[in-house]
């Protein structure tokens, strides 16, 4: 009997070692990631690197994955708990006799005697939860609604990881249309100081024209030096964003045309509803509602009584006179009385904790309708500041080159090059800033509707 119960033990606890995720509730290891991609990157390209690459994400499938854990936690209570002991046992016996001895001297003392005994005991023990008035189904609908709202969290942080690579992009690309804008000022300002220093050893300009375009050119280097220096941090930003070093150097593509708005420039009520089914954090705040409901009603379970099963064998042996055998076959049950009011508190708080759930999840879908408002605001008018700013840019070169044009033919003067040039290194700035601008509201609409992905694929089926 006792190497039959040693036997069951093993192969019982074989499975249970060899594997974590018995029941297959319990996601990879690590998320599933394509290979790196090679030669110049797309934006599409950078965001697959930062999702696979990018700490926080490894964060959230963990944390995906220990709720998964819970589950499984959770269901145990749905089979019986097998469990055996064996173990070898050693006693001493002392007999003491009452009888006593007196010697010659007077002196009396009682006879003693001992034994030690070494044996083995073994026991196989099975218990079981019939009935609990749904307590155990409370607990694991409370712990599937916990896992719910962790990979909920897995495609929120997903959103903010594209974004912030979306952003960080947009930001490098901005500096890089910045500093070629820098260039074409410098430029444009250099043949201003040709056409000044010519005139002026011709004899029809004053050295001053000349001095204010050496001014002027400087003030060009000093902004195109500045913009060499912000593309360099926003290198360095996009390679942290995508989980690399910041001073990897990225190979890039260039970046694609603005393409329209108009998918993400609808009425705002609609922008809101699809919010409403798609963003992450609702659904984080809707599934922690729902375990807080289900832990009223698994605290409620623990006010009422429940039924369990049991059975039991229990194997001893010490020699061949006292080996024993004993079995025994039950049902329990367990009826709570008075334990100084902490179910009742239990419940009490399972309560308050569900109508602060409810309150949060209220509280984010408003906050969810007021971001995607906010956005689509912005894009409404970065798109705006967009026509404007390609108006403004049209007439700013038009303006200077006639500027140029009058200040060589000897008919304008060289402030009004001056300010004609100043116009247009304005509006060039200008234009790079409002094009980049509706790239950024767009991806931040986009992720107030809780819809980067739609967006990032959009430029991955543009490639």
């Amino acid at each position: 009997m006792l190497r039959a119960i040693m036997l069951i033990a093993a192969l019982l606890a074989v499975p249970a070692a060899a594997s974590e995720d018995p029941r297959h509730l319990m996601p990879p290891q690590t998320a599933p990631c394509a290979a790196d991609p090679v030669g110049p990157l797309t934006l599409p390209d950078l965001v697959d690197l930062a999702l696979c690459h990018n700490p926080a994400t490894a964060v959230a499938w963990a944390a995906s994955r220990s709720a998964a854990a819970q589950v499984g936690i959770a269901r145990a209570a749905e089979l019986p708990s097998l469990s055996a002991t064996v173990g070898p046992t050693l006693s001493r016996t002392d007999y003491l006799s009452s009888q006593q001895f007196v010697l010659g001297n007077g002196q009396s003392f009682s006879a003693t005697s001992n034994s030690t005994d070494f044996g083995s005991s073994a026991s196989l023990a099975l218990n079981y939860l019939i009935f609990d008035f749904g307590g155990r189904a409370a607990r694991i609908d409370s712990a599937r609604a916990s896992q719910r709202a962790a990979l909920g969290q897995v495609a929120d942080t997903a959103q903010t990881v594209a974004l912030d690579t979306v952003t960080a992009y947009n930001s490098l690309q901005a500096n890089i249309a910045a500093t070629t804008a820098a260039q074409s000022t410098v430029a444009f300002n250099r043949s201003s100081l040709d056409l000044a220093s010519g005139r002026t050893r011709a004899g029809v300009a004053t050295p001053a024209d000349e001095l204010q375009a050496r001014t002027s050119l400087a003030q060009a280097e000093l902004t195109l030096a500045q913009a060499r220096g912000n593309a360099r941090t926003s290198a360095g930003q996009l390679a942290v964003a995508v989980g690399l070093p910041p001073t990897t150097v990225l190979p890039l593509a260039p970046a694609p045309p603005l393409g329209s708005a108009d998918k993400l420039s609808r009425d705002v009520t609609v922008l809101i509803a699809d919010a409403e089914k798609l963003r992450p954090d609702l659904r984080i705040a809707a599934a922690n509602r729902d375990a807080a409901t289900a832990q009223i009603r698994a605290a409620r379970s623990d006010l009422l009584p429940s039924l369990a099963a049991s059975a039991q064998d229990n194997l001893g042996y010490a020699n061949s006179t006292s080996d024993s055998n004993r079995a025994s076959v039950g049902l329990t049950v367990t009826i709570p009385f008075f334990n100084g009011y902490d179910r009742t508190y239990r419940v009490a708080a399972a309560r308050a904790e569900a109508d602060r759930q409810a309150a949060l999840f209220e509280q984010t879908r408003q906050q969810a309708g007021l971001d995607v408002f906010t956005q689509a605001t912005a894009l409404d008018t970065q798109i705006s500041v967009l026509s404007t700013a390609r108006e403004l840019i049209n007439s700013a070169t038009a303006s200077a080159d006639i500027a140029q044009g009058r200040f060589k033919a000897g008919v304008g003067t060289f402030t009004d090059l001056l300010n004609a040039q100043s116009a247009l290194a304005s509006a060039r700035q200008q234009l790079v800033s409002a094009d980049f601008g509706v790239r950024d509201a767009q991806a931040r609409l986009a992720r107030a509707i809780g819809d980067v992905s739609t967006a990032v694929d959009a430029n991955r089926s543009s490639r």
